[in-house]
């Protein structure tokens, strides 16, 4: 635990300084953290016996998130149209299981790339920082409550099958935690003069769901291919897939809050 506080509180300005600045600093620092969740996932298609293409995926990988950053230049349906016909061409000239190869490096390219690029096109809205960083305060909030209080108070099993330590009093208590996060986060903000901290509430409750299932994701991929973490890089936090998990589900899903109320 205490190796996992120290690598965390190292982490965090190497995390917010990009989002406080934004623009292209911020872009940059997606597109690195992309390009290393995308070479685990890869990573993890190999170990279970799929070939993607690594190479391609991670340029269309890129490039769906820059996609966000200029979508006047770079627009996104063009860079998902082109990237699923030139990974299919590519594929049709492997003999053995193509349609293996297209769809794993499909998968890692879309789900890494179109997550982090909305949550890249949230920081360009008004106010998107605030909004990113309460998509992080939820995040990281519902995943503390969460554990704190299912070791401590765990009984009841959530989903043994994906995620064995998982409780139900853990997972609540999340939920709860970053509703009031969420309702706080629109009160003490400059959010707050646009939006009720009911919005806030319902965002922050909704997020909490979103945070487990975006965990079980990839846990139900570490389980089909059989490891422990996506990667080694954070001591005491696993790979950057393990830090992405439940954050690739959240802002998004406040960016098209965001997006549809105004």
């Amino acid at each position: 635990m205490k190796e996992r506080i120290l690598v965390g509180l190292v982490a965090l300005p190497a995390v917010l300084i990009p989002i406080w600045l934004g623009g292209v600093w911020l872009t940059l620092f997606l597109m690195l953290v992309g390009i290393g969740g995308g070479l685990e996932f890869y990573r993890l298609m190999q170990i279970g016996g799929y070939q993607p293409r690594r190479t391609l995926g991670l340029v269309w990988l890129a490039l769906l998130i820059l996609s966000h950053w200029q979508p006047q230049l770079l627009p996104f349906s063009l860079v998902v149209m082109a990237g699923m016909i030139i990974t299919l061409i590519d594929a049709m000239h492997q003999k053995q299981a193509p349609m293996h190869t297209w769809m794993a490096t499909s998968m890692g390219a879309l789900y890494i790339g179109t997550m982090l690029g909305q949550a890249l096109a949230l920081r360009q809205l008004p106010n998107g920082m605030w909004w990113v960083l309460l998509g992080l305060a939820l995040t990281w909030t519902n995943d503390s409550a969460a554990y704190f209080v299912g070791v401590t108070f765990g009984r009841h099993k959530l989903w043994p099958r994906l995620s064995p330590k998982k409780s139900w009093e853990g997972t609540i208590a999340g939920w709860v935690t970053a509703a009031i996060v969420g309702a706080l986060w629109i009160m003490i903000t400059p959010l707050n003069a646009a939006y009720s901290p009911i919005l806030g509430a319902v965002v922050g409750l909704i997020a909490g769901i979103l945070a487990l299932f975006g965990d079980l994701a990839i846990s139900t991929l570490k389980r089909q291919v059989g490891v422990k973490d996506s990667g080694h890089i954070f001591p005491g936090h696993g790979g950057v897939l393990d830090r992405l998990d439940s954050i690739l589900f959240v802002l998004p899903f406040v960016y098209q809050v965001v997006s549809l109320w105004h």
